[in-house]
C-alpha cells in the first residue's frame, strides 16, 4: 500500500476518476467523526461487505483509517486481488487538521441532500401539532408513512398506511384520491419525509402534499402517541393508473440525465473490466424475492436515496437501475442525478425471471472452510463447557439471541478473549461465524460455528430471547439513533433532529459535494 497526502486525497475527491475512500473503523467509531465521502466497512465485516461495495479490482482505494494492522488489513486487499490500494497516515486527524471537516452520524451525504432538497424545492410541510388538529377535524386526509415496513412496524402514527418512499408513485394509484384530499408524508426523522413529499409533487400529482416536520421523533416529541405493529400497506395501482403515471416519470428522469439502456447494452457494462457498475433492483425487497435479474442486487429505491453509501463505494461509477414497471427505476434515478451521481441507467427490460444471486467467490469460499455444528449439536457442545458467541451487532443481539450466548466482536475474540479455547460462534445467517471460526481455528482453538447461523436456529424450532445480556451499558460498536433505543431520550431526539438540519451549513464548502435541483 502506497501513502499519500491530503493534498493527493483532496486532488483524487476533485477529479472524474473512479475511487473509494474506505473507512475501516467500527460503525460507532465512524459515527463520531468522518470524512464526506468515506464509506464504512468495519474490519470485522470487510470479507463480507469488499466485493459488494467496490466490485472493480482496479479501483484506486484509499483507506482513511484502517481499523487494524496495516499488515493485516493489506493482506485481505492482496487475497481479494485489488491492485490500487493506497492510505492516508494519521486518517480523519491528518484530515481535520488540514483545515477540512469531519462529520458525525451516517449517511451524511444522503441526509445533507434531503435538507438541499426542502430549501431548494421548497417542500411543503407540516407541523405535528397542526396534523394532529388536521386529522381531529378533517377526514379528507391521507397520512403516508414512506419508511420500509420494518421500521413502520416498530413505530407509526394512528391512521397511517405503510408505503416505501420508492414505491409512492407506483402504488399511490390504488388510494383512488379525491382531486382536494390532504396527502401527508413522514419518516421517523426528515430525510425520508421531504423526498417522499417531493417524489409525488415531481410526478405531477395535482393533490396538496406535504411532508411531516421532524416525523415520528417531532411527533413524539409534541407529545402524541404512537402505534405499534400495524399491518396497513398500500397495494400497487392499477394497470391503467401505471400507464399514465409513467410517461410524467420517464420524461422527469430524462430530464436530469438518466439514460435509458436496453438489456444488450446492460451486459456490455457487466463484461467491462475496466469500469465500475453497480446494478440495482430497486423495488420492494418482496418482490425482489419473487424473481428477479441476475447479477442485480435488491437496493429497496427510497432506502437507496437515504443511505447510498452502505449501496455504492466507488465515486464516478455507473449505476444500473431497474423495476419491472418503468415507474420505480426513473423516479429513483432522477433523486441519484440530483445528488450529485453522474452515470445514472434505467433497465428498459422488466424481465424478472432469474433467481440468482451475486456472489463473492472468495468470501464463498472462506466461510467453507470452517468446521460446523447443527442446532443440536450446538446445545449438546454448550453442555459440555463450551462457550457460545454471537458475533451480531449489538442492536440485534438486544433484538434476539440464544438465551445463552454471549455478546461478542470479532477483535475481541481473536484477541485471545476465548474460554479454555472452546467455542461455538453464531451470527445472523452464519456467514461472519465461519469466517471467524476458520481464523481462531488456525491458532489452535477448537472452535465451530452454527451452520445456518440464528435462521437455521429458529427454523428448528428453538427458542431465542431478547434483552441486553451481557452487552455493556453504552455499547458502540455501532450507531445507536435516538429511536433505536426503548428508552430513547428527548433530549437526544432533538439533538438528532437538530443534526440534520445543521447539515446543510456545513456541506457548502466540502469539496466535491454536488448535489443539484431540476
Amino acid at each position: 500500500m502506497r501513502e499519500i497526502s491530503i493534498t493527493e486525497l483532496v486532488t483524487m475527491i476533485m477529479s472524474y476518476q473512479e475511487h473509494a475512500i474506505l473507512d475501516l473503523r467500527r460503525e460507532g467509531d465512524f459515527a463520531k467523526g468522518h470524512l464526506f465521502f468515506a464509506t464504512n466497512i468495519p474490519r470485522s465485516l470487510l470479507e463480507l461487505r469488499l466485493e459488494t461495495l467496490v466490485p472493480c479490482k482496479t479501483t484506486c482505494i484509499i483507506l482513511i483509517e484502517l481499523g487494524a494492522p496495516k499488515s493485516d488489513v493489506k493482506y485481505i486487499f492482496d487475497q481479494f486481488g485489488y491492485t490500487d490500494v493506497r492510505f492516508v497516515s494519521n486518517g480523519s486527524r491528518a484530515w481535520q487538521e488540514a483545515g477540512y471537516h469531519l462529520y458525525e452520524g451516517m449517511n451524511v451525504p444522503s441526509k445533507a441532500f434531503g435538507e438541499f432538497i426542502e430549501e431548494t424545492a421548497g417542500t411543503p410541510h407540516i407541523a405535528p401539532e397542526d396534523l394532529h388538529h388536521l386529522i381531529q377535524e378533517d377526514s379528507n386526509l391521507v397520512l403516508i408513512d414512506a419508511r420500509p415496513f420494518d421500521e413502520y412496524q416498530v413505530m407509526s402514527i394512528h391512521g397511517s398506511v405503510n408505503c416505501p418512499g420508492a414505491e409512492l408513485v407506483y402504488r399511490i394509484g390504488s388510494l383512488n384520491l379525491r382531486a382536494d384530499q390532504k396527502i401527508v408524508v413522514n419518516c421517523a426523522g426528515r430525510t425520508r419525509s421531504i423526498i417522499g413529499a417531493q417524489t409525488l409533487i415531481d410526478s405531477g400529482l395535482k393533490n396538496p402534499v406535504f411532508a411531516l416536520r421532524d416525523g415520528t421523533m417531532g411527533w413524539h416529541l409534541a407529545g402524541l402517541s404512537l402505534e405499534h405493529m400495524k399491518e396497513k400497506r398500500l397495494p400497487p395501482s392499477a394497470p391503467a393508473q401505471l400507464d399514465m403515471a409513467r410517461e410524467q416519470v420517464r420524461k422527469r428522469a430524462m430530464r436530469t440525465g438518466v439514460s435509458f439502456i436496453d438489456a444488450e447494452t446492460c451486459t456490455e457494462f457487466s463484461r467491462d473490466t475496466n469500469r465500475t457498475t453497480y446494478f440495482f433492483d430497486i423495488r420492494d425487497p418482496e418482490d425482489f424475492k419473487r424473481g428477479h435479474r441476475k447479477g442485480f442486487a435488491s437496493a429497496p429505491g427510497g432506502q437507496l436515496v437515504q443511505t447510498f453509501d452502505t449501496f455504492a463505494a466507488t465515486r464516478h461509477a455507473r449505476h444500473v437501475l431497474c423495476d419491472s414497471d418503468g415507474l420505480r427505476a426513473p423516479m429513483v434515478g432522477a433523486w441519484l442525478r440530483q445528488m450529485g451521481i453522474d452515470d445514472v441507467f434505467c433497465l428498459v427490460d422488466s424481465d424478472m425471471s432469474s433467481h440468482e444471486p451475486a456472489s463473492s467467490p472468495l468470501a464463498d469460499h472462506l466461510i467453507h472452510q470452517a468446521p460446523l455444528v447443527t442446532p443440536t449439536e450446538l446445545i449438546e457442545l454448550h453442555k459440555q463447557g463450551y462457550a457460545v458467541y454471537d458475533l451480531s451487532s449489538s442492536k440485534i443481539y438486544r433484538r434476539i439471541h440464544i438465551e445463552f450466548a454471549l455478546f461478542a466482536e470479532r477483535e475481541t475474540l481473536l484477541n485471545g478473549a476465548l474460554a479454555h479455547n472452546k467455542a461455538v460462534l453464531v451470527s445472523p445467517d452464519g456467514r461472519l461465524a465461519q469466517i471467524v471460526a476458520r481464523e481462531l481455528c488456525l491458532t489452535g482453538s477448537d472452535v465451530y460455528a452454527l451452520e445456518g447461523g440464528l435462521q437455521s436456529w429458529r427454523q428448528a424450532g428453538f427458542a431465542t430471547v431478547s434483552g441486553a445480556g451481557n452487552l455493556p451499558a453504552f455499547p458502540d460498536d455501532v450507531f445507536y439513533k435516538p429511536y433505536d433505543l426503548t428508552d430513547a431520550a428527548e433530549d437526544s431526539m432533538r439533538a438528532y433532529l437538530d443534526w440534520e438540519k445543521g447539515l446543510m451549513e456545513r456541506v457548502v464548502k466540502e469539496p466535491g459535494a454536488a448535489f443539484r435541483r431540476l
